[in-house]
């Protein structure tokens, strides 16, 4: 009796033993199979996320080689989504349009694989020189109502003969009137700029009411340099009052104090580089350039006064001809005691020519009409002036190729 029941426990016991390595196995192979699933997963998922990243640096390289291209003048469309091209054992593409005058918008899209990518890359073409706005100023640019800047080229013919769009106050010539300022750009009601308002880095182009900006209100990514005048130095002739109409002949002098009085025209043959120490033209006066022979620099160390309907132009009407460079400082410094100069262009007077006045806060009477392009510390422009900005300034005065700035550089959305 003993020995039948011990065998019977000792067989219970075995098939409970087996029963629970039975269990574990299946336990221990259930969990096998998850981790190999996610292991699976996880590597799907790595190998996906390193091939979108690879696409995303196809892209990049597509972009760099646009730019190489758009730099050296050419084509900066690469390839096509029919016709991509190879890099490596990826492939991609660039669709290059131009939304403004100054504006490249380059749109990459890379894939490896299946994986893919797309990135977009904005930049504005700088020209290497300081001659690229209408109006710049300094610390800041402001606009009252009804001022208007616009652009035409002299190399072209005259401005009236390309005024053709628009009609009435809106008439304008062409659509690169670009105005800017290392500070705030500020527009009142109802002014108009047929161009950029560029700001400078970390300011706005503020554009109020019914005021408008045809092109980019983006800021600058970096701020423009201006350069400080250096003044030449030459054989010495008082101070003279020009009464009757007077010609100075082609020659390099230097001035104490010179007016043009009223409704006298004071002709300068070129080439010819003149230093005053004031300049004031009368009302109706007249400063006429004659570039047959060389272009004309006038330099005004202290003040200078231009009276209502006074006129400084160039015969050829071309302002890459004449050119107005103001030393003037009148901007109060608290630090510094000392007489401030006078700055003053009246109403009804105009400018063919280039004015660089780096110290001076200048404004701009009512129907002051500049045709060129100025830059000043600072530039107030007042109701119903017109500045018309010289295109073949650009070329003429550039010292070297352009460059190029980045607007925006951003992932987009990868479409079919």
């Amino acid at each position: 009796m003993k020995i039948a029941q011990s065998n019977r426990s000792s067989g219970h016991e075995r098939g409970s033993a087996l029963a629970m390595a039975l269990l574990s196995v299946t336990v221990l192979a259930g969990f096998s199979a998850a981790l190999l699933t996610v292991n699976v997963v996880g590597s799907r998922e790595q190998t996906g996320e390193e091939a979108r990243t690879q696409a995303r640096y196809v892209s990049q390289a597509g972009l760099s080689e646009a730019m190489l291209r758009l730099k050296r003048g050419e084509d900066p469309n690469v390839g096509s989504a029919e016709a991509p091209m190879a890099f490596g054992g990826a492939r991609f593409w660039v669709e290059a349009d131009v939304p403004s005058g100054n504006l490249t918008r380059m749109r990459a899209t890379g894939f490896d694989g299946r994986a893919g990518a797309r990135m977009e890359l904005v930049v504005r073409e700088v020209p290497n020189t300081i001659w690229r706005y209408g109006a710049f100023g300094r610390e800041f640019l402001h606009m009252d109502s009804n001022a208007r800047v616009d652009s035409y080229d002299s190399s072209l013919g005259t401005y009236a003969s390309q005024a053709v769009n628009g009609s009435g106050s809106s008439a304008y010539a062409l659509g690169n009137g670009h105005v800017g300022s290392n500070g705030a750009v500020h527009l009142d009601q109802n002014a108009k700029v047929w161009g950029d308002a560029i700001a400078g880095p970390n300011h706005t182009t503020t554009v109020l009411g019914n005021a408008v900006v045809t092109g980019s209100t983006a800021p600058a990514s970096a701020p423009m340099d201006l350069p400080s005048i250096s003044v030449p130095t030459y054989t010495a002739y008082g101070s003279v009052s020009f009464n009757a109409n007077t010609t100075i002949p082609s020659s390099n002098r230097t001035y104490a104090n010179v007016v043009v009085g009223n409704n006298r025209t004071l002709t300068v043959n070129g080439p010819a580089s003149l230093v005053m120490s004031n300049l004031t033209l009368r009302s109706g006066s007249r400063v006429v350039i004659d570039p047959t022979n060389g272009p004309v620099e006038i330099y005004v160390i202290d003040s200078f006064v231009m009276n209502s309907n006074s006129q400084m132009y160039p015969t050829s009407y071309r302002p890459e001809h004449f050119s107005l460079k103001l030393l003037s400082d009148n901007v109060i410094n608290p630090e510094v005691n000392v007489q401030l100069d006078t700055v003053d262009f009246d109403s009804n007077s105009s400018i063919h020519g280039t004015i660089y006045a780096p110290d001076a806060a200048i404004t701009f009477d009512s129907n002051f009409e500049l045709f060129g392009a100025i830059i000043a510390r600072s530039i107030d422009i007042d109701s119903n002036s017109r500045f018309h900005f010289d295109e073949a300034l650009t070329d003429a005065l550039a010292m070297g190729d352009p460059t190029f700035e980045t607007v925006c550089w951003r992932d987009i959305p990868l479409t079919d």
